[in-house]
This record gives C-alpha cells, sequence and structure tokens, in this order.
C-alpha cells in the first residue's frame, strides 16, 4: 500500500521561519495525517529556524479522535522544540468540537494562513 496518493493530498510550504500545511482532504484520517507529518518533517519543521507551525485546515470538515490526539501530541513536540502552532481556516462544524473538548484553549486559532503569519 503506497502513501503516495496522502502525501499529495498535503502540500506543505516554508515562508520564512513558517511551515505551512495545507491537507487538501475533508476527512484527517490516519494516513493523511501520517502524510502531513512527513511532509513537515521533511520541510524541516524539526529544525530551530522553524519558530512557527500552521495548518491549514479550511478544507478539513471531519476530525475523528484521533487527528484530535494526533494534533495534540504534535502540538507538544512543537512546545518542547520551542515552537508555536496555530490552526487556520477552521470550518464551523470543526470549532465547535474543538469548543466542546476544551482544544481551542490548547490552541491558538485563527481565520486565514495569513493571519497566523501575520
Amino acid at each position: 500500500m503506497s502513501d503516495t496518493p496522502a502525501a499529495t493530498n498535503v502540500p506543505v510550504e516554508k515562508v520564512g521561519g513558517a511551515i505551512v500545511a495545507r491537507p487538501r482532504v475533508k476527512l484527517m484520517d490516519e494516513a493523511t495525517f501520517n502524510a502531513m507529518t512527513r511532509a513537515i518533517e521533511d520541510a524541516g519543521g524539526n529544525d530551530a529556524a522553524v519558530t512557527l507551525l500552521v495548518l491549514d485546515l479550511s478544507g478539513v470538515t471531519i476530525m475523528p479522535s484521533l487527528a484530535l490526539g494526533r494534533l495534540m501530541m504534535m502540538a507538544n513536540a512543537c512546545r518542547e522544540r520551542g515552537q508555536t502552532i496555530k490552526l487556520a481556516g477552521l470550518q464551523p462544524q470543526i470549532r465547535r468540537v474543538f469548543a466542546v473538548t476544551k482544544l481551542d484553549t490548547m490552541f491558538e486559532i485563527v481565520d486565514s494562513v495569513e493571519a497566523a503569519i501575520g
């Protein structure tokens, strides 16, 4: 089984000291999350020069509990490296999940990638 389709659904770009990941999926499943993590690492996500990680989740409409748990682990790893993690463009139903689970206190949630970087 190849990870290629999932990997192509998660473009990652480096913008100054920030890495921006843009998963192009409706469902943030395990394969997509794994592909996103690898793409971030490949772009230098573990590098000390990277101070900000932005996840553009504007296309994601379904986020299972597994993905929420993996996001928390990613946030903890970022904090250990002295990086900030921001979530951009959350759909209303995903925002509600973050509010109900109190995860909105763990993440900085912004309206757009531009707001996250600016």
